[in-house]
């Protein structure tokens, strides 16, 4: 571990230099367990999901690994019965459901103060918007998490009082979420009222895969605001909101996570979608980021 954070040091030593705009190769991965007090009703049965942290010299993005693993299993699924189908011109295709799952990315540019949210909703949407200054107070305390040397921090973000470890030894001033600005990463995190947190759960190097990081150039550009206005558009009438966006759809070239989209919707008989082991309720009145008292 020491030899490796000595290269990251080295490897980082230019990490302000570069453009949000030029793809950056993934230098490591950070993994958490983010949980979520999503519905107070039910504090016994919190939001989970597996995410990822993929760093480089001047990105960053936090995405969910859970979703991706969703999409592989469904993936394998389909092929396997479409392969061994009696049949191939009429599949009857049993699936199993996903479940609850995050569709926003966090893409982080510290050098340009950039922040870039992709969400999908029908379409994929990205907004670009200053990076959230966070004013931490850092504490004397330190933590060991596993084999990384932390130090507390503490700041008031988003409506929450959060308590945040971080590793100086990590070269790297982000952190899940929209977390960030401190003189290292952040490994863990959680607000006081322990309704959300981002527990640590392993730190790799990724330098030898050549994952990019880079927004998609291929999403629809967006302001906040307005992606917001149609996120609330969507939760007030759902069916009225597919509706009104069927068939209106941007086109891209990436992995949409929709496996069915390569067969001939004509040759599909019948789809049967089981339950998963995704407990995720859909109920929402505790969001991440609450208003400020005045």
């Amino acid at each position: 571990m020491k030899a490796f954070i000595l290269l990251l040091i080295n490897m980082c030593i230019f990490v302000y230099n570069a453009s949000a705009q030029t793809p950056d190769l993934a230098i490591t991965k950070a993994t958490y367990e983010f949980i979520h007090i999503r519905d107070t009703a039910n504090r016994t049965k919190p939001y989970k999901e597996t995410m990822v942290l993929l760093s480089g010299r001047s990105a960053s993005v936090y995405r969910s690994l859970t979703k991706q693993q969703q999409e592989e299993k469904m993936a394998n699924e389909i092929a396997n019965q479409v392969k061994g189908a009696a049949d191939p011109n009429h599949l009857s295709l049993t699936i199993t459901g996903g479940g609850v799952i995050s569709n926003e990315e966090y893409y982080q540019y510290p050098a340009t103060k950039k922040l870039y949210t992709e969400e999908k909703i029908i379409n994929f949407y990205l907004t670009e918007e200053p990076l959230p200054v966070i004013n931490w107070t850092i504490q004397n305390d330190t933590l060991s998490i596993g084999t990384l040397h932390c130090q507390k921090a503490t700041a008031h973000f988003k409506g929450r009082d959060y308590e945040a470890w971080f590793c100086a030894d990590l070269p790297f001033k982000n952190g899940p979420w929209k977390l960030n600005g401190l003189p290292g990463l952040i490994v863990q995190a959680a607000d006081i009222k322990k309704e959300v947190i981002f527990n640590f759960m392993g730190f790799e190097d990724i330098s030898q895969s050549k994952q990019t990081i880079q927004p998609p150039a291929d999403d629809i550009k967006t302001q906040p605001k307005e992606l917001a206005r149609l996120k609330e558009a969507r939760d007030k009438d759902p069916q009225g909101f597919m509706k009104s966006t069927h068939g209106n759809f941007n086109s891209s070239s990436r992995n949409t996570g929709l496996p069915l989209a390569s067969i001939d919707p004509n040759k599909i008989s019948s789809i049967n979608i089981i339950k998963g082991d995704n407990s995720n309720s859909k109920t929402n009145n505790n969001p991440i980021e609450l208003p400020e008292k005045k």
